[in-house]
């Protein structure tokens, strides 16, 4: 019969599910009068820990089914474990594992043959030694859960060659024939599963030479389109010339190469060969074929791109001579217009129409047989077009604002010479009306220029005539500001002057004031500002006779008045300040000694609490004598200075910043080795806790050979510590880790030999025992998990 690898595909999983399903009907019975693999009537589990039991337990070849009790000695949960095995209709693959407190024993009880003897033949050898190995270490450690999966693991672990064995001895097979009955099958499965992989594989193959021929056929097609563009039939028929020939000649070489790949590449695709014995090979060469598509590909695209900007330069030159010229055509109508219009020449226009003509032509003399060279030429004489338009709609709106020059000039004259004459102003040398006829005299250009259609001169010229007519208005009003700025400016220096003729009393006073607590360089500070003062007046002395005069009806020199006005108003304002900083110069002394008081109190304090910390901690001498002195000394100059008479502020200053600096240093230090002493002492404890969780976890608190090493180190740190050692302390402790290795090695030798022992005594017939038989005889074992003594680490006792 042929084999259907999709068929056999098909229904290979349902096959695998309904075995699975055959496999797992067993122990039915007894789940049907529970929730799932364990009742626990003892309430050992929390719901969580129920749920995982079920999801752990589900789906195993040795299903096992967990109870909980309380109250039962060992003999009674014995009992009480073939009970349940005896009443609950289970299979021979099913287990009952069961877990008694108060006191604590765990039972396992199951009725099979092949499991019996697979753990005879174990490390364990016994049933005892499975419930002893497996459960009992996790449930000491208060880890119940911990100890069911790890015997539900044990069980289940089934070597390959037991569960042949079991199968074998099912259907009563010889190991002669079930070996040979064996390997015929596997190989058969072997062949099976190769063949549909083959299958797989060639169909997959299929479907790439598929997808390699429809690439190809893709890139052959764009190349025949390309072959007959019309750039290529120009070039054929002889209509392109010159670079652009040049050009299009390289692009068609180019293309023919490619083109020449076509034959090459459809030959290596019809080579393939798909059969199930040449996957490998076939393979190979589709990946190969792959990788030069994939560069074929690359170079058509570069030969595609180089055709499409070629293929929209030829039309965008062209498009841009034609339009250029429709555009020009325009131009000169309006040109013409203007022209009639306003009867000028327009002389300058049409200048640059000729221009634009000129370029144009030479432009469309190429565009037809070289558009390459054609393309410069185009968009030169298509740039001037764009700006003669503009020139050309700006030229409209200058004419008529040159209109309105002429009574905008008047205007302005008309405005102003009131204003003079009410003023009174002169006009020596800043002349508004001197101004406006410039403006008159440029108008009169300006209708020469209009004529002739300069665009640039003419912008130039109405930029001047109206600056012209802004700064006329601008000199009257300056005129006045300046007039009158100058004159408040005279009677402000006039009324400051008068405030200052008692300056040098008031000064006399401030520098007698500094003089009874403070060193001469504050006098000198305040000798420096009164000595500005002085030279301010000077300056305003000197220049209020010369604003005086210079606002005089005859001489009329505002602008210079104003000036000088400027001038003096800086030294009033500066002779103010100065005043202000010599009459408040004394208080400001004062509250910087006041702060710095404030200063040295606080560093007193933290010098004060920093030194009974340091004795209270019991810092050896050495780590801090040093820097303690530094801060004491600094703190003392700081008070013997402060305390003194004719104080220097900026001395007192450097003296405080340096006892600071200094009994910040001394607080860090005691900080540093308080932190050091803590981290010392933590050592110690870690080292000692690390002690009692081994003495709990091997239930022993015996003096073995390395106990006595330990607490010798212990007392040695603990001398460091007091000392004030505590970073030699810190680095002595690292020795704690090595000794605790070998106490750990110790307490564990010792807990090996207990447990020997006790299962020496329970082999001989004392104690908790277990047996294991084969046959049809059942196999149950009992062990205590009682344990010991009381654990620090907050494990329950059971």
């Amino acid at each position: 019969m042929k084999i259907n690898p999709k068929t056999f595909q098909k229904w290979l999983p349902l096959l695998l599910i309904c075995w699975l399903i055959t496999q797992s009907m067993t122990g039915i019975a007894y789940g049907s009068q529970q929730k799932g693999f364990v009742l626990d009537d003892a309430g050992l589990f929390s719901s969580s820990e129920i749920d995982k039991l079920n999801t752990e337990l589900t789906g195993q070849e040795y299903q096992m089914y967990v109870n909980t009790a309380t109250g039962m000695d060992e003999a009674q949960g014995l009992a009480y474990a073939n009970q349940i095995y005896d009443g609950s209709n289970l299979g021979k693959n099913d287990i009952v594992l069961v877990i008694t407190t108060n006191p604590n024993y765990v039972h396992l009880v199951f009725q099979n043959a092949v499991l019996a003897n697979k753990i005879a033949n174990s490390n364990e050898r016994t049933v005892q030694g499975v419930t002893d190995n497996k459960f009992v270490p996790s449930a000491q450690d208060g880890d119940i859960v911990g100890g069911v999966l790890a015997v539900n693991r044990y069980i289940n672990h089934v070597p390959l060659t037991t569960v042949i064995s079991q199968k074998l001895a099912q259907v009563g097979l010889n190991w002669g024939s079930a070996i040979a009955l064996l390997i015929g099958g596997i190989a058969l499965i072997w062949f099976v599963i190769w063949l549909m992989i083959r299958l797989n594989k060639v169909s997959k193959l299929k479907v790439r030479r598929q997808q390699v021929q429809v690439h190809h056929d893709q890139i052959a097609t764009s190349l025949n389109s390309l072959i007959v563009s019309d750039l290529f039939k120009e070039l054929e028929m002889g209509f392109v010339t010159g670079q652009t020939k040049e050009m299009i000649e390289q692009l068609q070489s180019q293309l023919m190469k490619e083109h020449a790949r076509i034959a090459d590449s459809q030959q290596k695709i019809d080579a393939i060969r798909l059969s199930i014995g040449a996957v490998k090979k076939s393979a190979s060469d589709l990946t190969i074929i792959e990788q030069e598509q994939t560069q074929w590909a690359t170079d058509m695209a570069n030969v595609q791109k180089h055709h499409q900007e070629m293929d929209e330069l030829s039309r965008t030159v062209r498009g841009m001579v034609e339009a250029s010229k429709a555009n020009l055509e325009q131009v000169k109508n309006t040109v013409a217009t203007l022209e009639k219009q306003y009867n000028y020449p327009l002389t300058a226009m049409k200048d640059r129409i000729t221009t634009i003509e000129h370029i144009l032509q030479e432009a469309d003399q190429l565009d037809e047989f070289d558009f390459m060279k054609a393309k410069e030429p185009a968009e030169r004489a298509n740039q001037l077009l764009d700006v003669l338009v503009e020139d050309i709609r700006l030229y409209g709106e200058w004419v008529q604002r040159s209109q309105r020059y002429t009574a905008e000039i008047n205007n302005t004259e008309q405005e102003l010479r009131p204003v003079v004459e009410r003023e009174h102003l002169k006009l020596t040398i800043d002349d508004p009306f001197r101004i406006l006829e410039h403006a008159r005299t440029e108008e009169i250009r300006l209708v020469q220029l209009l004529a002739g259609g300069n665009v640039d001169l003419i912008r130039q010229s109405m930029e001047m005539i109206e600056q012209d007519i802004a700064a006329a208005r601008q000199v009257v009003s300056d005129l006045i500001n300046f007039r009158d700025e100058s004159k408040k400016t005279l009677t402000m220096a006039q009324q400051q002057m008068a405030d200052f003729r008692n300056m040098p009393e008031m000064y006399n006073q401030e520098v007698s004031r500094l003089q009874a607590e403070y060193a001469g360089v504050h006098l000198r500070e305040q000798g420096a500002r009164y000595q500005e003062i002085q030279k301010m007046q000077g300056e305003v002395n000197l220049f209020t006779p010369q604003i005086v005069d210079a606002l005089h009806d005859e001489v009329q020199q505002y602008r210079q008045a104003y000036t000088w006005s400027e001038q003096v108003r800086n030294a009033l304002s500066r002779m103010q300040q100065l005043r202000t900083e010599i009459m408040s110069y004394k208080d400001q002394l004062d509250n910087q000694k006041q702060s710095e008081n404030q200063r040295l109190d606080k560093l007193r304090e933290d010098y004060r609490r920093a030194n009974e910390q340091q004795a209270a901690i019991s810092v050896n001498p050495d780590d801090t004598q040093q820097v303690q002195a530094h801060s004491y000394q600094a703190l003392e100059q700081a008070e013997q200075i402060l305390s003194g008479t004719l104080l220097n502020m900026v001395n007192v200053k450097e003296v405080m910043d340096t006892a600071e600096r200094e009994t910040v240093a001394f607080v860090q230090r005691v900080e540093e080795l308080t932190q050091q002493r803590q981290e010392a002492i933590e050592a110690i404890e870690g080292l000692l806790q690390e002690h009692r969780n081994l003495s709990a976890r091997y239930f022993t608190t015996a003096i073995t050979t390395h106990v006595p090493v330990l607490h010798r180190l212990v007392e040695e740190l603990q001398q460091l510590v007091n000392q004030g050692y505590f970073v030699q302390a810190q680095q002595k402790a690292q020795e704690g880790a090595g000794i605790l290795q070998f106490i750990a090695l110790e307490y564990k030798a010792l807990y090996d030999q207990e447990q020997e022992r006790k299962r020496r005594q329970r082999s001989s017939g004392g104690g908790s025992g277990g047996s294991s038989s084969g046959g049809g005889s059942r196999s149950s074992s009992s062990s205590s998990w009682s344990g010991g003594s009381s654990r620090s680490s907050g494990s329950s006792k059971w």
